[in-house]
């Protein structure tokens, strides 16, 4: 991948629009043409973040010619803080939280349905992590179910979709999901 860094926002403003004028605006960018990806970024105050977060899909995309929508989202949910705030101190942590103590799961299967990242909202994204946390977090088979997803993904092979897979292997997996963030 190539990795550019402007010290400015506004160097990183004018040379997006100049030379990526469809791309919306995003405080830092990954994008996957020909050749290697490349990750845009400025020295702003979530650089740290938002570099972990962009080279997270710049690394999967470089191992894998295609990742969902979500699942993409949700690996760079997951890395884009730092490692020993990765557990419990996302900020969507609190927030599944609460949505599970209220009664609202996250939504897998509808989250699959996703194409294009203007569906992506603030609920999707951390749903995504949500589900992302739960199967590098929760149970073993969970973990297990996402390796091998991966594993088929990058062997060009269509796994089908991961909700299925999940479901097969944790008959019980919204009680799961809902106990893993649960109290």
């Amino acid at each position: 991948m190539h990795f550019f860094l402007f010290q400015a926002k506004s160097t990183y403003q004018t040379y997006l629009k100049q030379y990526f004028p469809r791309v919306p605006y995003r405080r830092a960018l990954f994008i996957k043409a020909r050749g290697p990806g490349m990750v845009f970024a400025y020295q702003g105050n979530d650089f740290e973040i938002d570099v972990r977060h962009e080279c997270t899909h710049a690394l999967l995309h470089t191992w894998l010619a295609h990742v969902p929508l979500w699942l993409d989202e949700g690996l760079a949910e997951y890395f884009e803080v730092s490692r020993d705030k990765r557990v419990r101190q996302n900020p969507h942590h609190a927030l599944v939280q609460a949505a599970v103590r209220s009664g609202q799961l996250p939504r897998l299967e509808e989250l699959e349905s996703l194409e294009n990242l203007d569906e992506m909202g603030r609920d999707e994204y951390r749903d995504a992590w949500a589900w992302v946390h739960f199967m590098l977090h929760g149970p073993r088979e969970a973990q297990d179910e996402l390796t091998r997803y991966l594993a088929e993904l990058h062997a060009g092979s269509d796994p089908g979709r991961l909700s299925d897979r999940l479901r097969r292997r944790l008959p019980a997996l919204d009680r799961r999901i809902a106990e893993h963030f649960g109290p």
